[in-house]
């Protein structure tokens, strides 16, 4: 996962923060269409410094960065039709050491995306970015943005499965919840008896666009309680429209297909959360509440899986025959 020099919403990390980041990634999702010219992000600074994100459905996104000594202006034509509906998302990678940068403007889930690269970058200001996260920092932030942030990876965010704090998972000592859980506890599985808690990864990740989340509805998935995990979070699913679907009692599903607003639905109430990823040193399915989900280290291959997973084209039909019982298993 990147590490966030800064995260819209989130309190400012721990420790010092260089005034200058000279290699790094600015992320902005945001919602489309817009309405005209749109200036979806800007702060300035009495001395001068400055950030200023434009949005254009004619001639596409832009960025602005302004020192007190020097400005700089990423531009790019999107190439992309203006009346596309969805997530946009604009990135801005660069350089200033080796003096190069470049900038990508996509639209997720559609096949629409542009790219444009450059050279002589202005490094990014570490004390402005902050305080354009911080919701009461100032600055000007459009209705339209969902999130945005700065991180050191050269890399684009990818979701990654995850599971929340509050969510109870199954120990030798009972219910714990997540966040509470430590390194070398016993966790219980669905298969494979008590597991050893290898590590434990704490994360603080964006809540909305193309990080939303997803609930899963009690009594559906959870015996007592809704559930929030990453909608790349795999969970076990059983029941008659699986078994009809698949010919298999049981499949393996990430939890954001099966947001249909009924049994589960996708979270667009925070804009950051806080969560955890489990290793038990191999992949396992750990209990929570009723719910199976399911458990990868670090770099486990999809080959591993103690169940079969459906594929893309198996979802839509699964969708429309989800039943109003229980999907979850006899764990």
């Amino acid at each position: 996962m990147p590490d966030w020099l800064a995260l819209s919403d989130r309190e400012a990390p721990q420790g010092a923060r260089p005034a200058q980041i000279a290699r790094g990634m600015f992320v902005l999702e945001f919602r489309l269409p817009l309405d005209g010219p749109t200036v979806l992000l800007s702060l300035q600074t009495e001395d001068g410094r400055a950030l200023s994100v434009f949005h254009d459905p004619d001639t596409g996104p832009a960025i602005l960065v302004r020192a007190p000594t020097a400005q700089r202006r990423y531009r790019l034509d999107s190439r992309i039709a203006p009346d596309l509906t969805g997530v946009a998302r604009l990135s801005l990678w660069l350089d200033a050491g080796v003096g190069i940068w470049r900038m990508r403007y996509q639209i997720l889930g559609a096949n629409a995306a542009a790219e444009v690269r450059g050279a002589g970058p202005l490094p990014f200001d570490g004390p402005l970015m902050q305080q354009l996260s911080d919701r009461i920092g100032g600055g000007h932030r459009h209705p339209s943005v969902l999130w945005f942030g700065l991180t050191s990876s050269p890399d684009l965010p990818k979701a990654a499965p995850w599971i929340g704090l509050n969510t109870p998972i199954e120990t030798v000592l009972g219910p714990v919840p997540a966040g509470q859980l430590r390194p070398g506890m016993g966790i219980r599985t669905l298969d494979t008896g008590v597991r050893t808690l290898k590590a434990i990864q704490h994360m603080t990740l964006p809540a909305a666009g193309s990080f939303a989340p997803v609930v899963l509805r009690r009594p559906f998935f959870a015996a007592e309680r809704d559930l929030l995990v990453s909608a790349d979070q795999m969970l076990l699913i059983c029941g008659a429209s699986v078994e009809y679907l698949t010919g298999e009692e049981e499949a393996l599903v990430p939890a954001g297909a099966l947001a249909d607003g009924r049994v589960a639905e996708r979270d667009n109430r925070r804009a950051v959360t806080q969560c955890v990823a489990l290793d038990l040193g191999a992949p396992a399915l750990v209990v929570a509440d009723g719910c199976c989900l399911l458990t990868m280290p670090p770099g486990g291959s999809q080959t591993d899986l103690p169940r079969r997973a459906l594929r893309d084209w198996e979802m839509v039909p699964l969708i429309s025959l989800l039943g109003r019982t229980s999907l979850r298993p006899a764990a």
